[in-house]
């Protein structure tokens, strides 16, 4: 049975603040905004934090290189955990992004996917998203690929900050050819209309569904 390939953030890229805002994301727990993002799961006091209520923070960090190229299409899985600071208060999230040849927020490079998580509890939360084929169609470098996450805030409460603890990427091993065995029937559906694929049952906390159950 194949075994899918794991890859996590090995370099930090940037954490940058739109210009009015005037600072950048904290690092908590860890030198390194990818030192708090490279363990199998997240830890609970290790993550980069935005600043109270702020809009359009960017974070990116680099990913490693898979050990083998992929086969496929098939089977490219996103995950992300993230929080908020406080419960209540505010609603805030991340615009998550997944791509290739980033090089700087002026060469943002290939767009590959796109998805939200929105509406951060304050424990820490899983989200997954699973790329359509022709978005990992897109991929032509998988040493190249970067993940980008841009801070949200709804401004409905009292201000809150938005935590990015951990990530990674999942691709098929390449042994695993022209399988699309983890799709259930409407993920195909909406895979071939060319629709993103999501499912809010994935979402769950630490305490809860690991980020690997399928």
């Amino acid at each position: 049975m194949p075994v899918p390939q794991i890859i996590r953030p090995d370099a930090s890229t940037t954490r940058n603040a739109p210009t009015y805002h005037g600072s950048v994301p904290t690092i908590k727990g860890a030198a390194t905004m990818h030192g708090c993002m490279t363990g199998s799961l997240p830890l609970h006091t290790d993550y980069v934090e935005c600043e109270p209520g702020s809009v359009g923070d960017v974070l990116v960090v680099g990913l490693g290189n898979p050990t083998n190229t992929p086969n496929n299409d098939f089977n490219h899985i996103i995950r992300v955990c993230a929080s908020k600071n406080t419960a209540d208060g505010a609603s805030v999230g991340f615009l998550c992004e997944l791509r290739q040849s980033y090089v700087s927020e002026t060469d943002l490079g290939t767009l590959v996917a796109a998805f939200s998580c929105q509406n951060l509890p304050s424990t820490e939360t899983f989200y997954r998203y699973r790329l359509t084929t022709d978005q990992a169609a897109l991929i032509t470098d998988y040493t190249a690929l970067s993940c980008r996450f841009t801070s949200t805030n709804a401004r409905d409460g009292a201000i809150r900050r938005a935590r990015l603890h951990w990530c990674e990427v999942e691709l098929p091993e390449p042994g695993e050819v022209g399988k699309h065995i983890r799709l259930t029937n409407e993920e195909q559906r909406r895979d071939k209309r060319g629709l993103s694929v999501t499912q809010e049952s994935d979402r769950s906390t630490t305490g809860g569904t690991s980020p690997n159950s399928q």
